[in-house]
C-alpha cells in the first residue's frame, strides 16, 4: 500500500485489472497516478517513475488520503 497524492483536474479509473489518472472529462489518455506522466493504458510500470500500476486507489475517510493496492 502506497498513499497517492491527487492532482488537480485528474480522477483514477480502472481499466482492467489496474488503475490510471484520467483528466476530467477525457479518459482516452492513461497518466501514471503516482507522477503523472502520460503513459499507455497496456503499461504495467511507469517508465518516468519506475513504479507499479497499482490494481486499486481508494480513498481512506479516516486520514483523509488516497492509497494504492495490489501490483506492488
Amino acid at each position: 500500500m502506497e498513499i497517492v497524492d491527487t492532482k488537480e483536474g485528474y480522477l483514477f479509473k480502472i481499466f482492467g485489472n489496474k488503475t490510471f489518472a484520467v483528466q476530467e472529462g477525457n479518459d482516452s489518455v492513461a497518466f501514471c497516478p503516482y507522477c503523472y506522466s502520460q503513459i499507455n493504458f497496456s503499461d504495467d510500470k511507469c517508465p518516468c517513475c519506475n513504479k507499479n500500476i497499482p490494481e486499486l486507489i481508494y480513498f481512506h475517510g479516516d486520514d483523509q488520503t488516497w492509497i494504492a493496492t495490489g501490483n506492488e
